[in-house]
Formats: structure tokens, sequence, C-alpha cells
């Protein structure tokens, strides 16, 4: 039987809650508010991912009666309104939401702050404004028609941006990259946008094939993205398992900002191209980048799947039972120790001046990681990194994950053939990566584990890295909050507060925000009328281009099959193309 937890999914949607604090002293130096967005998930099944998304605001100042204020709001776009009154014209698809009015834009992955203000990023749409204080939906960024669609959609085309869009803090600008998902005609646009007026674009020259793009960064002369392995085989979505593992190296692009700022919006920039071993969730970059050497350090994630996921059918590979069906939804993710590696990189040439990993046996599972980004000095220079983990548990590897990589011979730090028979537990591990050892690790009781963690700056603090680490605890029965000196990570929660009935869903990506100090510092908001007019000129367009790729996709499959017939039948031959 697995040892996690299976109080996953059963959320309980909008509702707010006052955590008293059960054990420790909650910190008095801390400020602001702890955002946290994911799947608004109410019960187990389907895919983790394919719910709207709800945010958490946890307010770190304790109410007059020292209770801790947590508040959950659905994210509600105008397309969740006409979902919640016609549902039957919506139906979902794994992680995806289809209806004739395009592909729903979920809001449930990154939650991201620039400017007091408050922005929500998914992977199959615009990044989205909401209001800090209230919770409430404001505006995409962008309207449909400034943004490279994919496919039609009346109110909601397909359009693919990068989950976590790049904050330059010193230009007061988001960066962001816009792509199309499509394996034919692929084309993909670095994107820039100054919290006001339009989106401008340059397209990249130069990209190699990648599965998805959900993380871009930037330093003061460069704009940094990575491929994420996310790929959707088209049987997967007929219920049947994917055929082929994820690939297991990394793809880096290096973009100047000085070619975007010589190049016309709407112009082409070159980009530099660099692989490295094993595929990457997300990473971080230091902003200076002296002598245009560029220190990145990229969040490994070896032989996770995304699409893999448990669900009432699957049975573990190493116990030979079907798995608890409270845990449907979730995806593979603890198979490997979590991974952290450093590159050293020109920005020009593209090379590698030094390359480094670090791991920890006793953390395995890695989900998300935090950072400290609340000034110049710590965004200027990455020091620590604090990361999450499941833990891991042979009863949780699924037989289909094993029959895709158990002998797949893809990059890994320990071997499928040598997994551990015996469970480890989750944990919260401090990274320093200026030594890059993982400084410490702290275990959390069997089944339960902290998940995402969110560094908090001290008040008042003047050197980077000085603050809290604060984490939701997922456990059987009631949930809890708890505060960690992130420098002392081992000692343990300072604080757990906690109330009867607080049971938030499994989410998703965090940020801190400090008080704001006024009103919304703008007037920004994409018209409605602007948004239709946008996707219909594009609809008949988009169909056509569809049904074209289709056929081009058709003549490939035709080729390969009718390669493969010759060369099984021992006589190869010439194919066109």
């Amino acid at each position: 039987m697995a040892t996690l937890t299976t109080n996953l999914f059963w959320g309980q949607g909008e509702r707010d809650h006052r955590l008293y604090v059960t054990d420790g002293h909650w910190p008095t130096d801390m400020a602001g508010s702890v955002f946290v967005v994911g799947p608004d998930n109410r019960q187990p099944g389907g895919h983790w991912f394919d719910q709207q998304g709800l945010l958490c605001k946890i307010n770190l100042i304790p109410d007059r009666k020292g209770r801790v204020v947590v508040q959950h709001r659905r994210i509600k776009t105008p397309l969740d309104r006409i979902r919640n009154r016609f549902p039957k014209l919506f139906k979902t698809l794994l992680f995806m939401e289809i209806s004739p009015f395009g592909l729903s834009n979920l809001a449930n992955t990154n939650v991201q702050t620039i400017d007091d203000r408050l922005f929500i990023g998914y992977d199959a749409g615009r990044p989205l404004e909401v209001d800090p204080e209230t919770m409430k939906y404001i505006t995409p960024v962008g309207a449909n028609d400034e943004w490279l669609q994919s496919l039609p959609g009346l109110l909601e085309p397909g359009i693919s941006v990068a989950a976590h869009p790049a904050s330059d803090v010193p230009d007061n600008r988001l960066w962001f990259v816009n792509y199309t998902p499509m394996p034919i005609n692929r084309r993909v646009f670095v994107a820039a946008w100054d919290l006001e007026g339009p989106i401008r674009r340059w397209e990249v020259e130069g990209i190699g094939e990648f599965d998805s793009i959900h993380d871009i960064k930037v330093t003061e002369d460069y704009l940094i993205f990575t491929d994420l392995p996310f790929v959707t085989e088209p049987q997967v979505f007929q219920g049947l398992p994917p055929s082929h593992p994820n690939k297991d190296t990394t793809t880096m692009w290096i973009v100047s900002k000085a070619d975007i700022a010589a190049t016309p919006v709407g112009g082409k920039v070159p980009c530099r191209e660099i692989i490295v071993p094993m595929p990457t969730g997300h990473l971080s970059v230091d902003y200076a980048n002296p002598g245009g050497k560029i220190r990145v350090f990229l969040e490994h994630i070896p032989l996770q799947d995304l699409m893999v996921m448990i669900h009432r059918e699957e049975y573990s590979h190493f116990t030979g039972g079907l798995m608890n069906p409270n845990h449907e939804g979730l995806v593979t993710l603890a198979v490997q120790p979590g991974c952290v590696g450093k590159y050293v990189i020109d920005g020009e040439s593209g090379h590698i001046h030094e390359s480094e990993i670090a791991w920890d046996d006793r953390f395995w599972g890695a989900v998300l990681a935090t950072k400290d980004e609340s000034s110049t000095k710590a965004r200027d220079h990455q020091g620590q990194l604090w990361y999450t983990s499941l833990g891991y548990d042979p009863a949780l590897v699924p037989e289909t994950w094993w029959q895709l990589y158990a002998n797949a011979g893809l990059h890994s730090l320990v071997d499928p053939d040598e997994l551990p028979i015996e469970p480890v537990p989750a944990a919260i591990a401090r990274f320093d990566r200026e030594s890059m050892k993982v400084a410490e690790v702290f275990a959390i009781e069997a089944g339960a584990f902290a998940h995402p963690p969110t560094f908090v700056p001290r008040r008042g603090a003047t050197d980077p890295d000085d603050g809290y680490v604060v984490c939701i605890i997922h456990r059987d029965g009631p949930k809890e909050v708890w505060v960690f000196d992130g420098m002392d990570i081992e000692r343990g929660p300072l604080a757990k507060a906690t109330a009867k009935d607080f049971n938030p869903p499994l989410l998703l990506h965090s940020t801190w925000m400090p008080p704001r100090p006024g009103k919304r510092p703008s007037s920004y908001k994409i018209p409605l009328s602007r948004d239709l007019r946008g996707a219909t000129r594009q609809f008949f367009p988009l169909i056509g281009g569809l049904l074209k790729a289709g056929k081009d996709i058709a003549k490939l499959e035709a080729a390969a099959a009718k390669a493969a017939k010759a060369e099984q039948a021992g006589s190869p031959e010439l194919v066109d193309q």
C-alpha cells in the first residue's frame, strides 16, 4: 500500500479559512501575502491539470485574534462564466478543455508579480491579470490579435504562451515566449510587454525540435528559455498509454537583447541553441551577466513524465496491485532524486564554460522550488534554492511508466533497475548554489509533503536569502501551513497553523507579494469586443491551416510507413518526401 496521503484532490473550491497557530510561534517580521494557484479539483479523476484555476491567498499578518487568514477564489474569466451557464458545450480532453469558443484558458499554472500587479500564467493561453486585493479577474494580457494563434476559437483561440514569463524588473517589463505547438510549420516568438500598451513580438530563427516551452528568464543582456518534455501522442486522447518515453536532454535557447533592439517589431532575431543532458522543468538565472557570461540553474527532472498519470485501471509495477483511486490524476514525478544543474554559458557563442549538478539521496521526487527575488542583490546573483518533494514510494511507480522507461537507456541519476525497495519520505531541501551542495534536508512525516514552497523575505532584511519558507502541508486530515527559517530548514517548522476544515486541493506555483501601497497602478484592460474581433478574423484561416497541416502529417506518416515496410522486406528504397 502506498504511503503517500490520499488527501490530494478533495478540494473545497471558493472558501475562506482562519487558521490557528497550533505549534510554535508565527514570525512577526513577515508582511504581505503568499499567492498559490492551481487546478480547482474537488475530487480525484482525470488529469491533475484539467480544472479551472483556483487562487489561494495566505495573509502573512494574522488578524486581531492571531489567526492566519487564507482565502480561495476561482479565476472567473468570461469563458468560465459561459461554461457555468452552458456546460454541455465544453469537453475535457486529458489536461485541456475545448468548446466552440476555443481552447479554454484554465489559468491554473503560474502566479507572478511585478510592479504591485499580479499575473496568472497558463501554457495554452494568454497571461491574465487578477487583483491581489479582491482576487478578481481583471483582463487578459494582450488582445487575441496581438498573439500568434494556432487553433481556432470564437473567443479563446489556441494561443500557446510559456506559463512562466520573465520579470525584467529594472525595465519594468515582462518577456514571453509565444509559439505554435503543432509539429508542422512551427514558429516561435519572443514578446515584450511594458505593463501597458501593445505586445511587441519578434520571431526567433534557429529553433530546433521541441515538445513545449514552459519557462523563460531574463538577464541584463539576454533572454533564456528551455523546452519541457510534455509529449501528447494522439492515442493518449483515446485512453491508450503513450508509446514513447520523453527525450532525456534539455534544449536551451539564448536571444540577445541587443539583437532585439536592432530589429523592427515583427522581424526575425537569431538564437544560440545549447543541449545538455537530462530534461528540465524550470530554470533560474542571475540577472547580472558580467563579461557576457550567463549563470543558469536548471531544475532537472530525469525520467519524469507529465503524461503518465495514475488512473483507476493503472497497476503498480512493484506491488502488482491496482493503484489507489484517490491518487487518480497524479502524474509520475517521484521516480528520481531531485537535481539542480549549474551552467555558466557565453551569451554570444553559447559555449558552456562550467557545468555541475547537485543532488542528494535523501531528497527524492522533487516537484517545485522557490528562491529570493525580492531585491536587486538577490536577483543579480542567485544564492539559495529551496525545493520540496513528494518523496519516493515503490508502490506509486506505474506499470505504464516502467514499460516506457525501465529499458530506455536514458540519462538518469539512478537506473530504474536500482530504484529503492523502501519508501523515501518527502522532504524540503536547501540547495546552496554557490557551493553546488545540498546544504540541508528536512524529512516530513510519512505520507505528508510540503507543496509548494514560497520564499518570504524577512521585513527589513538587507541581505539576500534572509527570510522564511512558507509551505502548505498536504496530509491525511486537516492540512496545515508551515513556516521555516530559510537558513535553518533542518530545525523544522517555526510555526504550524491549521483549522479543522482546512483542505485545499493540490495546487501548483506560488509567489510572495509585498503589501500594495495603494490602488492598482494601471487602467490597462482589453475590451471583450476587441477579443471577439481578433478571434473571429482568424477563425477560418486557422481551420484552413489545420486541414493543410493534417494532410502534411498524413503524407509524412505514409512515407515513414513505406520506408519501414521496405526496410523490413530487406530492400531499402528512397521515399519521396
